[in-house]
């Protein structure tokens, strides 16, 4: 598990090592939307939870779409307008899944609940201001933070009552620019954010008209853009594409293949 200093709850990012699962899955996989066998990846979320001392019993998941879409759970939020996963029999017998369908990040003031995100080369983007008690878990691959997802999430936080000074932000291994090829159009995407010479600064152009990507220093200066320094933003240097040790990676190996989760819990 990779945790941030900055971070003082409940919270952490899997990598590929520590679980059940076999073949391309091996062996922490902790994607149900696969086809691992079901009873081997709710073995690998619960080596998560506990790993993290997380001790909440409903996790709210993500089914994610690469879109800017942030769902909201305060006290008023009606669980019973999630997708529930059925986890009778398992190792979160215990625990009560629910999935938040075509969503891409998840803010929270509760302590009752576990956030979870999906990942195998996209950016996981953790956040908290612990004195206001407000979390937030975002999915922000190139499209996502193109989008601002993170405006969005951030946004939402402050509707709960943190505040920018007071946020604490992770940004988790992903596709680093050492690997990380696209093309134009991808670079053209992020024109309705950032101006030319800011693109520049995160997209190397190379002599075959493509580029490579430093999706983490793209979500670090989309941050900044709304207020937040450096010094709030804790960044993991790893590259989930050339680490085959540590990650799975959709751009090294394709389907099928294992993902990564970020989870984080409000307690204290």
């Amino acid at each position: 598990m990779n945790t941030f200093i900055s971070l003082l709850t409940p919270h952490g990012i899997t990598n590929r090592l520590g679980g059940v699962s076999g073949g391309p899955y091996a062996t922490m996989n902790t994607s149900f939307y696969g086809t691992d066998r079901i009873e081997d990846v709710f073995e690998n979320i619960k080596r998560a939870l506990v790993a993290i001392n997380a001790d909440a019993k409903i996790i709210i998941a993500t089914q994610q779409v690469h879109s800017k879409k942030v769902l909201v759970v305060d006290a008023s939020f009606d669980l019973t307008v999630l997708k529930p996963i059925d986890v009778a029999g398992t190792a979160l017998d215990d625990y009560q899944l629910y999935v938040a369908e075509q969503t891409d990040g998840i803010v929270t003031d509760r302590k009752d609940v576990v956030l979870m995100t999906f990942y195998a080369d996209c950016v996981p983007l953790l956040g908290i201001d612990a004195e206001k008690g407000v979390i937030m878990n975002v999915h922000s691959g190139w499209r996502g933070t193109a989008a601002a997802i993170s405006h969005v999430a951030v946004d939402e936080m402050l509707t709960l009552g943190a505040t920018i000074h007071g946020i604490k932000l992770g940004i988790g291994q992903c596709a680093g620019v050492c690997c990380y090829e696209v093309d134009q159009p991808v670079i053209d995407a992020f024109e309705g954010l950032f101006k030319t010479d800011e693109i520049s600064t995160f997209a190397f152009a190379k002599d075959n008209g493509r580029y490579m990507l430093d999706l983490k220093e793209a979500n670090v200066q989309s941050l900044m853009k709304m207020g937040f320094s450096r010094s709030q933003i804790e960044v993991n240097p790893d590259c989930t594409i050339c680490d085959e040790v540590h990650y799975h990676s959709h751009r090294r190996t394709g389907y099928p293949r294992g993902s990564m989760s970020a989870f984080i819990q409000l307690k204290g």
